[in-house]
């Protein structure tokens, strides 16, 4: 008997390293997030949720797998 390769799908969503344009401070926040997020020190917002993926408007670093 034969084994198959169980494909398992790669999620679509994951974590990324983003730093905030006005005072370069960075954070670590899941890409699909349900609520806005402001960055702690000068309250820009960095991520829009959008009831998906949601929008970052800073600047992605790195993204984490």
């Amino acid at each position: 008997m034969k084994k198959h390769n169980i494909m398992i799908p790669k999620p679509r969503s994951n974590f990324v390293k983003i730093e905030c344009e006005s005072c370069q401070e960075t954070m670590i926040l899941y890409t699909y997030s349900t609520k806005t997020i402001q960055c702690k020190s000068c309250n820009a917002e960095l991520v829009i949720n959008t009831g998906g993926h949601a929008k970052i408007l800073g600047k992605i670093i790195e993204t984490m797998d």
